[in-house]
Formats: C-alpha cells, sequence, structure tokens
C-alpha cells in the first residue's frame, strides 16, 4: 500500500480525494490491473486519473465510480474498447468535465434491441431558453437524438448510489456482496450492510478460520463471506 498519498484539503468532498492506487481499485472492483491501468494510459485515454505522485497514478472514489460504469458498459452493454474511447473522449468535450461518467445522469446506455443500434448517448438538460438534447457519443458522434425515443430505451449505466460491484455482474443482475461508500470506512470495500472490511475476512481465512468461524464472528450468513471472497479472488465461485 502507497503511503505519503494526498490528505483531505479542508470542506474537500470525500469522494474527490485521490487516495487509491490503480492496483487497490482494480482488487476491489475485481477488475484485472493491467486493464484498468490500460484504461488510463496513452495520449487518448478512455479515464483520467485525479491525481499522482511521481509516475503512480491515484484514483479518488469518483474515478472509481467511473471505472465500474465502465465495467458494466463492457462487461452487460459488450461495448468494445474503442468505441468507448471514441464515446469518453466526445463525452468530455460535450460536458466540458474531465470526468463525465461521474455525472451519472448525463451520460446514458441506448440500449435498443438491435445490437447495431445500441449506442452511448449525453443528455443535456434544458436550460433558461435552450431546449434539452441528447447527443450520440458513440455510434453517430454529435448526431441528435429524439428525447422520446430515448427516455423510452436508454437507462442509467448504474441504478441507484454506492458501488455495488460484482465479479459476476455480467450474469448476476441482483447479488450484492459487497459495496464501497465515502462515509463507511473511508470508501473500502466491505460486506454490504456492514462496516466488516473484505480484507479483514481475508486476513481470517489466511490464518486458518472456516467460513462457519468468520459467520459465527460477525453474525453474518456465511454464504454471504463466500461470496465476498469470491469476489476478491480468494475463493472459486462453485460450479453450477
Amino acid at each position: 500500500m502507497l503511503k505519503n498519498k494526498p490528505s483531505r484539503k479542508p470542506r474537500q468532498d470525500i469522494r474527490t480525494v485521490p487516495t487509491y492506487t490503480v492496483p487497490e481499485a482494480a482488487k476491489f472492483l475485481a477488475i484485472h490491473c493491467a486493464t484498468l491501468s490500460a484504461w488510463y494510459d496513452g495520449d487518448d485515454p478512455i479515464l483520467r486519473a485525479s491525481g499522482s505522485i511521481g509516475s503512480i497514478r491515484l484514483l479518488s472514489y469518483r474515478d472509481i465510480e467511473e471505472a465500474y460504469r465502465v465495467h458494466l458498459l463492457r462487461e452487460q452493454g459488450n461495448f468494445s474498447l474503442q468505441f468507448l474511447r471514441r464515446s469518453m473522449r466526445n463525452a468530455r468535450k460535450m460536458s466540458r468535465s474531465r470526468h463525465p461518467l461521474q455525472h451519472a445522469d448525463a451520460v446514458k446506455e441506448f440500449l435498443k434491441e438491435a445490437p447495431a443500434s445500441r449506442d452511448i448517448v449525453f443528455d443535456k438538460p434544458a436550460r433558461g431558453k435552450n431546449p434539452r438534447t441528447i447527443t450520440s457519443l458513440g455510434k453517430n458522434p454529435g448526431q441528435l437524438v429524439v428525447p422520446s425515443v430515448i427516455d423510452l430505451f436508454a437507462k442509467r449505466i448504474v441504478e441507484g448510489e454506492g458501488i455495488f460491484p460484482w465479479r459476476f455482474a455480467a450474469t448476476d443482475h441482483d447479488s450484492r456482496p459487497v459495496s464501497m461508500n465515502p462515509q463507511i470506512m473511508s470508501g473500502r470495500l466491505v460486506i454490504t450492510g456492514t462496516r466488516i472490511p473484505v480484507s479483514v475476512l481475508v486476513e481470517g481465512k489466511k490464518s486458518g478460520k472456516t467460513l462457519a468461524n468468520m459467520a459465527k464472528d460477525y453474525g453474518i450468513d456465511s454464504e454471504i463471506i463466500e461470496k465476498a471472497l469470491i469476489h476478491i479472488g480468494q475463493v472459486r465461485q462453485k460450479a453450477a
């Protein structure tokens, strides 16, 4: 774990403090470290890190939200990296933000039944005399889309608040064994609904504790502990 990370400034939103290294974020999100690192590489990266120490990139909680949304777009939306790179480049231009995916209601998936019609769009709300506009980001960059069609077929990339990463989110849309929230244990990965860091369970397993022992110690179901350890890569998923 990297020492001497940036500290929180007075009145700074804790979600914007760059405190996670890429390997830490990759472990929490169950994304291969090389994959996550590649999203921040090159002259035209998919994502941009909020901070750094020397050559080491540091991510904020908001950055991790963005990374998880890209992960879902790949795993659930089946969008290619080339498509996502183009979409994020256009989203940054339209939103005038380095982090367009941090605006949860601005960038949406357009999921019509035909795969060729799927897109990512930028939803700009009406302001003053300017009407609401919805613009294609990936399929036909800059082309306006009819709002009524978007309202019918589009959705937010992530529903609800917080991050509920799950190693098998592409096929299991309901399980939420682990979560991240900047107000709980400084945004570390915990068992959902508790303040129990998954790292504590990992250490317990390494010390020889069984799932039943840990379930009794913490007063939670052993199946939840097992899923948390599966997510972090400490236990293999059971065969169906």
